[in-house]
Order: structure tokens, then C-alpha cells, then sequence
């Protein structure tokens, strides 16, 4: 890892960290009156557009907070490692590409079970998504007056706490499908170990400190001249 990675990351999640209570303050407000305008019109008492983009107020303040962290973090690399600008970096080097190489990575047995594992946590997360809105769909469709926003909005909690838990166990067996697959391409067999350890004792520098631990071990331990007395 870079020298400054690390505090970069640091300042970006401090910058994250002080600007979350503004960000609840003024999301939540958004969405609430977004949920109350969507309530209302399923009620037929209003309109409002429910297949339309959220509103500014709602994603705004999502983007200054994406966008401040990410200038904190930038901010501490240029600090720390400088800043060098390399315009001939982005130019493609044509020699390095090859369209075989890269179909083959792109078509190869690990990117498709990739693709299969992603797929499937995505169709298990639309399916709680469902099964979760099934009681609020029920409850706005049957609403026919605003006292039901109580009812409504008790069921959008229930909703989003199941859509959340849901998403955690995926991602729980998705990081433990991952840590099983890094530990087996990183068991070494008792032939490549064996290879490890010749070419490692072929160093003269490991092989001399292998002999003095040797020497250490089998030299008897030194008596004490003053036990005697």
C-alpha cells in the first residue's frame, strides 16, 4: 500500500464523518416529503410522479458528501506524494493490447462463475426487495384517506430493515466464498514448498543464519559460576 493511502483514506472518512449529520438532516427531510407526496397520491387525495427521478433534494446531498470526501482524500495524496501531471498517461500504449488476451479473461471460468455468484445475490436481493414491499404495496392500495401514513410508513421501516439484513447475509457469504477461494490459491502443494525451501537455503545469507540459529539451539546452556556456593 502507498505511504499515503492510508491517511488519505483517514481524511476522507473524517470529512464523511462531519458531514453526516447535515446529510441526515437534509436527505431525510427530502425523502420524508417524497414518501408523504407518493402516500398522498396512492391515496387519490394528490398527484405525483412515482416512476420519475428523485428530486434534487433528495441525491444532492449524497453527491457533496461523495464529492467532499473525495476532495480530502485527493487533497492528502497531492500533500504527501505531490502532484505530477502526465498527460501522456492517457493516451493508450497500442503495443500492450491484446484482443486475445482480454477475450480470454473475459470469457474465462473465473469471470463467469463471477458473474453467476453476482447474479444470483442480485436476483436473492430483488426477491426480499419483493417480498419486503409486499405489505406496504398492500397498504397503499388499500388506503383511501391519509390516516393510513402511519400504517404505510411503519411498513417502509419493516421494509428497508429486511431489504438491509438481507443484503448483509449476501454479502456475508460472498466474502466467505472469496476468503475460501484467495486461501486456496495461496496453498502452496508439498512440491512447491519444497521448492520454496531449496531456494530459499540457497542464499548464503539464509543459510548462515539458519546455521547460527542451529549452533544457538544445540549449544548447552552456560552454568552459574555462584550456584555452587
Amino acid at each position: 500500500m502507498p505511504t499515503a493511502a492510508l491517511p488519505a483514506w483517514v481524511a476522507s472518512a473524517v470529512v464523511a464523518i462531519l458531514l453526516l449529520p447535515w446529510w441526515a438532516r437534509t436527505t431525510l427531510a427530502a425523502t420524508s416529503e417524497m414518501m408523504r407526496e407518493a402516500i398522498v397520491a396512492a391515496s387519490g387525495l394528490g398527484t405525483a410522479d412515482l416512476f420519475g427521478l428523485p428530486p434534487v433534494a433528495v441525491w444532492s446531498p449524497t453527491a457533496v458528501l461523495v464529492a467532499a470526501g473525495a476532495a480530502a482524500g485527493l487533497a492528502v495524496r497531492f500533500l504527501l506524494d505531490g502532484f505530477a501531471l502526465r498527460p501522456g498517461r492517457i493516451a493508450p500504449d497500442l503495443r500492450r493490447i491484446d484482443p486475445r488476451a482480454g477475450l480470454g479473461r473475459i470469457f474465462s471460468r473465473a469471470t463467469l462463475n463471477a458473474i453467476a455468484g453476482h447474479g444470483l445475490g442480485l436476483a436473492l436481493l430483488v426477491s426480499a426487495a419483493g417480498l419486503a414491499a409486499g405489505p406496504l404495496l398492500s397498504i397503499l392500495s388499500a388506503a383511501e384517506s391519509a390516516p393510513a401514513e402511519g400504517l404505510a410508513w411503519e411498513a417502509a421501516r419493516r421494509g428497508v430493515a429486511a431489504v438491509a439484513a438481507a443484503a448483509a447475509v449476501i454479502a456475508g457469504c460472498q466474502w466467505a466464498l472469496a476468503r475460501l477461494r484467495f486461501e486456496k490459491a495461496i496453498r502452496m502443494t508439498p512440491e512447491e514448498f519444497a521448492a520454496e525451501a531449496r531456494t530459499s537455503q540457497s542464499d548464503p545469507r539464509v543459510r548462515l543464519l539458519l546455521q547460527r540459529r542451529a549452533a544457538a539451539v544445540s549449544r548447552p546452556p552456560a552454568r552459574n559460576s555462584g550456584s555452587g556456593r
